[in-house]
């Protein structure tokens, strides 16, 4: 094969290449995510230790209410959960969430150390050292919520010194909270002294570097547009600019040098910044492959309309809505990437240089998150390379396209010539192929994100759907009611007697009951608008779509309770010996009155209440006027 035709090839091949490597990731993560063994070790710390992670030797516990102190949490080893990844993630939850770890100082002598929690953006974290008897220690409350000046060391990161005797044992706490639900991915880290300030001065190094070379660029073209005037760069100098200025907000030096005192305006500052992020990056994008005359008019106005609605995301930021600016700076910031990535393969296929500069700057990178995501799960050791891979990935991108720039000026007025020599005679074929190419890509994306919908609206370990699902589906199951007075019918289920059935059997056999019944329900519904939903921990709900009269559906729902019983998994805590459920099913004709969510629901939870009053294993049921 010729050179030239197998670059073009490789070229074309990139994008894809970069949602192969995500797409794997995505398919290896459960298998990660379960690979914690049960650890309630002790670890041992010795002099000659310079860096030791903790994450594999932590366990975690939750706090719902976010009552707990130090001396009142639990203490039984079945309340704590282990984790085995050096970085620690609790993903949405608005509860608290504790950590707890032993450390044994095995010298004869004193050891020094340094904790770094390993994240700049935890909301708030409270370090407890306790000692063999229980007694405080050190206490640090700090967090990016709080001033600056509340953290131990003075360094980006949450970091304070501790100090070990010889022979003891000291139990390290630390009580993670989040403003409004969204927990920040954290790496806790011991250090001694002379390690940890090498690794502050090797980062301070490569973040200089990095920080540096996207300086260096952003002046370059800053150059470049005010002799040019074309607004091509002065879009890659606004990208450039919100970029750095992401990586000096989300990497906490921002905060320790710019605003030390204003906890709350960097938390809003950080999702306004992405927002500006997405929004410049779609603007340039869109210039820089001329997607007005370059692809369809349709794929131009999906691309202008996902680059458009990332401004969205800065109101919430301001009303110090950090968690809903976060989803929503994701959502529409994937689907713009998603809309660019159909574009550059559109354009690929047609051979377009700038294209190419773009899949191979996207690829770059998507290995180096890749990358940064394996280092996060435990796969690849944590070092200076995998450490800084998305700032070296993104440093190689902007690289990529500053060169892509350059390539344009310099051929621009050739592809002009040539596009227009070859615009009459193409014009039907490549709108017929780019009809073609829209429509696969669409599907092709319509199932990715099908995929991800999935992901985040089904319950990990029942595989029914989860509340918030629950929540949106009955509000639009009454709003249609409202609106075309369709019946429908709702039923809250619960497990009876699952708590005995937890303490006699333990928590797995009742892990793999919830399961059972889950997979018991689905298999008794019969059309695929009729959903089964997780809404707590032994509770169910049922929602259905009918067109039966009151009786049949009364029957049906009947049915389903008689085939949880019929599973026969025995209890020697419940009157009946088996696992059984008790049902409240309330049934919203045609024209019955209108109900709100929340009323349906209570009149159904009511039932249930009812059910369990009269005996349990048996259905409760109303049909409302």
């Amino acid at each position: 094969m010729h050179p030239l035709r197998a670059r073009q090839r490789l070229f074309k091949l990139m994008p894809l290449l970069a949602q192969t490597l995500a797409l794997i990731l995505v398919l290896m993560l459960p298998s990660w995510l379960v690979a914690a063994e049960l650890a309630n070790e002790v670890v041992p710390v010795s002099p000659a230790q310079g860096e030791l992670q903790l994450g594999p030797h932590t366990q975690v516990l939750e706090d719902p209410q976010g009552q707990w102190t130090p001396t009142t949490l639990p203490q039984a080893s079945g309340a704590w959960q282990p984790r085995s990844t050096p970085s620690l993630n609790f993903g949405f939850s608005r509860s608290v969430w504790w950590t707890r770890t032993t450390l044994r100082n095995t010298s004869s002598q004193r050891v020094e150390r340094v904790l770094d929690v390993g994240s700049s953006l935890v909301d708030r974290a409270d370090v407890f050292v306790l000692g063999p008897d229980g007694r405080e220690r050190l206490h640090m409350a700090s967090g990016d919520r709080r001033p600056f000046s509340t953290r131990g060391e003075q360094v980006r990161t949450i970091a304070t010194r501790l100090s070990m005797p010889p022979g003891e044992n000291l139990t390290v706490l630390m009580r993670i909270e989040s403003q409004d639900g969204l927990h920040e991915i954290f790496t806790p880290t011991l250090w001694t002294n002379e390690a940890f300030a090498e690794h502050m001065q090797t980062e301070t190094l490569c973040f200089g570097l990095y920080y540096g070379v996207l300086g260096t660029m952003l002046l370059y073209n800053a150059f470049l547009f005010i002799s040019t005037r074309q607004s091509t760069f002065g879009f890659y100098v606004a990208y450039i600019a919100s970029f750095l200025m992401w990586g000096l907000v989300f990497r906490g030096y921002a905060f320790q040098y710019w605003w030390p005192n204003s906890p709350d305006f960097n938390n809003q500052v950080l999702p306004v910044v992405v927002s500006l992020v997405y929004l410049s990056l779609g603007l340039f994008l869109m210039r820089y492959l001329d997607t007005r005359h370059s692809v369809s008019p349709r794929l131009h106005r999906i691309v202008a309309t996902c680059t458009a609605a990332n401004g969205i995301g800065i109101l919430p930021a301001f009303l110090g809505l950090y968690a809903m600016a976060f989803v929503l700076n994701t959502l529409i910031g994937l689907c713009l990437v998603a809309s660019l990535i159909a574009t550059g393969q559109v354009l690929g296929s047609q051979g377009s240089r700038p294209a190419r500069y773009f899949a191979g700057a996207f690829t770059l990178l998507a290995v180096a998150a890749l990358v940064y995501y394996l280092r996060v799960l435990g796969v690849v050791p944590a070092n200076t390379l995998t450490d800084n891979s998305v700032q070296i990935g993104s440093a190689a991108e902007a690289l990529i396209l500053a060169f892509g720039l350059a390539d344009q000026m310099n051929t621009l007025k050739t592809e002009k010539l040539r596009a227009e020599r070859q615009a009459l005679a193409a014009q039907t074929a490549l709108t017929t192929r780019l009809e073609s190419l829209v429509s696969s890509r669409t599907q092709e994306l319509e199932a990715a994100n099908q995929r991800l919908a999935n992901l985040s609206v089904t319950d990990e370990l029942t595989g029914a759907h989860n509340r918030r699902q629950f929540n949106k589906d009955l509000a639009a199951a009454v709003a249609l009611h409202s609106r075309h007075h369709t019946p429908l019918a709702l039923c809250l289920l619960d497990v009876d007697h699952f708590k005995l059935y937890n303490d006699r059997y333990g928590h797995p056999a009742g892990d793999e009951v919830l399961q059972k019944i889950a997979q018991t329900l689905r298999q008794q519904l019969q059309r695929a608008s009729d959903h089964v939903y997780r809404v707590g921990g032994e509770e169910f709900a049922v929602l259905l779509d009918i067109n039966e009269p009151p009786e049949k559906v009364e029957s049906f729902i009947g049915q389903m309770l008689a085939a949880v019983h019929a599973l026969g998994i025995m209890h020697e805590g419940s009157p009946v010996g088996v696992v059984s459920i008790s049902m409240g099913l309330v049934i919203l004709k045609g024209l019955s009155a209108t109900r709100s969510p929340a009323e349906l629901y209570s009149q159904a939870d009511t039932l249930l209440y009812q059910a369990k009053q009269a005996g349990r294993n048996q259905l409760v049921s109303q049909t409302l006027d």
